[in-house]
């Protein structure tokens, strides 16, 4: 286990190099709200595009506040409008602009180019192997946090 931790932590570093590429070569765009408008974008998946701060919280695993202020810088730069709710009109709704739409897709086409290089020498099946491996270890990670967020502190 002290190997995979090693691999995992130099993974979460390598992750934050990118993040800091990008920022270098868009300093306009700061990183989380390119997060924020994937998730945006997943969550508000239906007929209107649109989802609520709370659901963007829970997906995202930040505390309320912060996506609230995230979600803030998004509208201020015209990546993101609230919208009122269909279902609720007391309620907004937050969707993604066309401008959040091109930057979401200008950073899909940046990281994949660098995963295409960084797996450039790679045969298909080993990127599958990879893929399938870390969506497995994500899904049982991802459930031991939710059983340990369920328990009560001791």
């Amino acid at each position: 286990m002290d190997v995979l931790a090693t691999r995992l932590l130099e993974l979460s570093q390598l992750i934050r190099k990118a993040r800091q590429q990008w920022l270098r070569e868009r300093p306009d765009v700061p990183i989380g709200t390119v997060g924020i408008l994937k998730h945006i974008d997943e969550i508000g998946d239906g007929a209107d595009g649109c989802c609520h701060a709370k659901d963007l919280a829970e997906r995202s695993g930040l505390d309320p506040s912060t996506v609230s202020r995230a979600v803030a810088a998004a509208v201020a730069q015209g990546l993101v409008e609230r919208r009122v709710d269909s279902a609720d009109r007391r309620a907004s709704a937050l969707a993604l602009t066309a401008a959040g739409h091109d930057l979401l897709a200008a950073a899909g086409v940046w990281f994949d180019d660098l995963l295409e290089q960084g797996l450039a020498d790679w045969r298909p099946g080993e990127v599958d192997e990879l893929t399938g491996g870390l969506g497995r270890f994500l899904g049982a990670l991802s459930g031991v946090l939710e059983t340990h967020q369920k328990e009560p502190a001791r």
